[in-house]
């Protein structure tokens, strides 16, 4: 090459020299490829980094819904005990000793509706008795201390506090419940049809270590039909030697428990009692008292309660005629 006398070349146009524009081109297509290549690179990448991180975080999902019950239990004792309301660690016993005693037992849920006193029962499921019969006035607490019973049992094989003073249970193989539904099913069965199938099922599914709680089962047939049938199956419900409570109106059904017993015993079934479901002076007390039912006495309070008893309607008869 020649080398000029006067002055410098211009550096572009010297040998191994790049000028500003060339470097930011080169700088700029550089770039271009090295993203490319990256895109490239994520997305086969992509797939592998996902399967990573369900293969590493499923665990934590699998524990979510055991999360969102610890939280959610939690509050709802927190809830409790502000309402001021007693919460107690279940003493567990054997699951062949079949016992249920619980001291001052609560309906939850209830506690956390009403503003006034919280009434609380003692209830006991023993070799005197593991079914009941229970009886008493209407919105007179027999369904609340039903689904109290349950409650106490789900509660404590979930590892909660019961809601009571005290208690000692028993786990249980499985808790069957027959509470009142609408008429999903009454179509092509009927409403009394409709009912019978579902004890049908609890029958066949229940053995001596279940809990059943029906309230207010075969309300939809006349009093004579459904305290025959309701014997038929509590006295086999007996035999089974399951424990429960039978929350009913049916105060005949109760009154006849003698019979009951007496079938079901002789085939070496456990003994059924009955409870009552309080009123004192034409007031519900929402007390629930081991005794023999009075369905006439109930009948009475209630009416002389509300001035429906044959003296009260005459005094209101004269009294309209002066």
């Amino acid at each position: 090459h020649r080398r000029r006398r006067h002055g410098h070349a211009p550096c572009g146009d010297e040998p191994g020299r790049v000028s500003k524009n060339q470097k930011t081109a080169l700088a700029l297509a550089f770039n271009s490829a090295i993203n490319e290549v990256y895109r490239s690179s994520l997305r086969s990448w992509k797939k592998i980094v996902q399967q990573y991180v369900l293969d590493n975080t499923d665990f934590l999902l699998n524990l979510m819904p055991e999360i969102e019950f610890l939280v959610k239990g939690t509050e709802f004792q927190q809830k409790l005990l502000a309402r001021g309301c007693k919460l107690a660690i279940p003493e567990i016993a054997p699951m062949g000793e079949r016992v249920f005693v619980a001291k001052e037992l609560y309906n939850p849920k209830v506690a956390l509706k009403v503003e006034g006193e919280i009434v609380d029962n003692d209830i006991s499921f023993d070799d005197n008795a593991r079914i009941y019969i229970l009886t008493g006035p209407n919105r007179g607490g027999k369904s609340v201390i039903t689904v109290a019973v349950g409650a106490a049992q789900a509660m404590c094989q979930l590892g909660l506090p019961v809601p009571a003073q005290s208690c000692t249970i028993s786990p249980v193989s499985g808790i069957f419940t027959h509470f009142p539904e609408g008429a999903d099913d009454t179509i092509d069965k009927g409403r009394l049809g409709e009912e019978c199938a579902r004890l049908k099922e609890i029958f066949d599914s229940a053995d001596e270590n279940t809990m059943i709680l029906l309230d207010e089962s075969l309300s939809s047939t006349g009093a004579y039909e459904a305290s025959y049938i309701a014997s038929e199956i509590l006295s086999a419900f007996a035999v089974m030697r399951c424990r429960g409570i039978f929350s009913t109106h049916l105060h005949d059904l109760a009154a006849g428990i003698a019979e009951v017993n007496a079938r079901s015993l002789e085939r070496g079934g456990i003994k059924i009692d009955t409870l009552v479901a309080g009123i004192e002076e034409g007031r519900r007390s929402f007390k629930i008292y081991r005794a023999k039912p009075d369905g006439k006495s109930y009948a009475k309070d209630i009416a002389d309660k509300y001035g429906l008893s044959f003296e009260g309607l005459m005094q209101r008869a004269r009294e309209s005629h002066k």
